[in-house]
Parts: C-alpha cells; sequence; structure tokens
C-alpha cells in the first residue's frame, strides 16, 4: 500500500495530519486559509483516491503508512 502515499500531495498530508490531532474541519479550514467546505471536498477526494469511506480511515492508514508518527 506504499504506493498510496504518492496519490498524496504535501498539503493533503497536512490535512490528515490535523484530523489526528483533532481539530475540526472548520479549524483546519482556518489553518490552512480554507472554507469548511473545501476542507470537506478535499478529504472526501482523498477517500475516493484511496477508496475509503471515512475520514478516520484517512488518519489509520497515515499512521501504517508511516505518513503520521
Amino acid at each position: 500500500m506504499l504506493k498510496n502515499v504518492q496519490l498524496l500531495n504535501k498539503q493533503e498530508c497536512q490535512v490528515i495530519a490535523y484530523l489526528a490531532d483533532g481539530l475540526t474541519h472548520e479549524q483546519i479550514g482556518k489553518k490552512l486559509e480554507w472554507s469548511e467546505l473545501t476542507v470537506e471536498s478535499r478529504l472526501e477526494e482523498m477517500m475516493r483516491k484511496l477508496n475509503m469511506s471515512h475520514s478516520y480511515q484517512l488518519i489509520s492508514w497515515a499512521y501504517l503508512e508511516g505518513v503520521l508518527k
């Protein structure tokens, strides 16, 4: 599954890191200067790329792949 890491850019990995830290979509948006809707859209896009249906799966995947430590 390591090849999947290459599907995400640095900013997308940062979004997952913020999620793992417990930030809400609104808080992530403020940090990245995005709207809450943009955060939600990006998360949906990431989940689609990785064939996942829940954001908690992104966090679990990121730890397993070494994206998060």
